[in-house]
């Protein structure tokens, strides 16, 4: 199981660091975020994550005057974390500060060489603080491992903050990728 801790001296400055992910950037994983104590663990999910998942994604979802289940598939596959994605050749995320879910990301393979951005959410306090960021690079580390050449996403108008985080880090709009039915924007990104 992959652990990363970001904290100042927890991680080497050393360029590059191998891993279960293969090779991910220094840079991704060895400056601190300041989130309350400046300790940021982003990990794998396990089966006892699921409840604070759906907490936290239900949260998100609501903010934007959605409803968890309503309208993406999706959402019901975190009921059956993280077997819903690993067993289908995906991998979802979680990242804990001082023991509290602040953020998710998921990918999940759609076609060949493609995978989907799934569940990247975080709570509204952690937003703009670089923790998107490195969820994202994990997820674009873990996917090149795995062979692919694409990450695709959806979203909604109403978000964003995330469209422009996306556009900011390569993703171009590609309506074609829209798979929910509330979704409003598709995006996709080589890599």
């Amino acid at each position: 199981m992959l652990v990363l801790r970001l904290a100042f001296g927890e991680i080497t400055r050393r360029g590059l660091l191998d891993g279960a992910l293969g090779r991910i950037p220094a840079g991704c994983v060895s400056t601190p975020i300041d989130l309350r104590s400046g300790v940021l663990e982003i990990r794998e999910v396990t089966a006892t994550d699921v409840p604070a998942v759906l907490t936290l994604v239900a949260q998100v979802l609501g903010e934007f005057g959605l409803e968890f289940g309503n309208g993406s598939p999706t959402d019901d596959q975190l009921r059956g974390l993280p077997g819903t994605y690993r067993d289908h050749g995906g991998a979802f995320w979680v990242a804990y500060s001082d023991g509290a879910l602040v953020g998710t990301c998921g990918v999940f393979p759609v076609a060949p060489g493609t995978f989907e951005l799934r569940k990247m959410y975080l709570l509204p306090a952690t937003r703009g603080l670089g923790l998107g960021t490195k969820l994202l690079a994990v997820a674009v580390a873990w996917t090149r491992g795995q062979g692919g050449e694409k990450i695709v996403c959806d979203t909604i108008e109403a978000m964003t903050r995330a469209i422009a985080f996306y556009e900011a880090h390569g993703f171009v709009r590609d309506d074609n990728q829209k798979r929910a039915e509330r979704c409003t924007r598709g995006y996709s990104r080589r890599l």
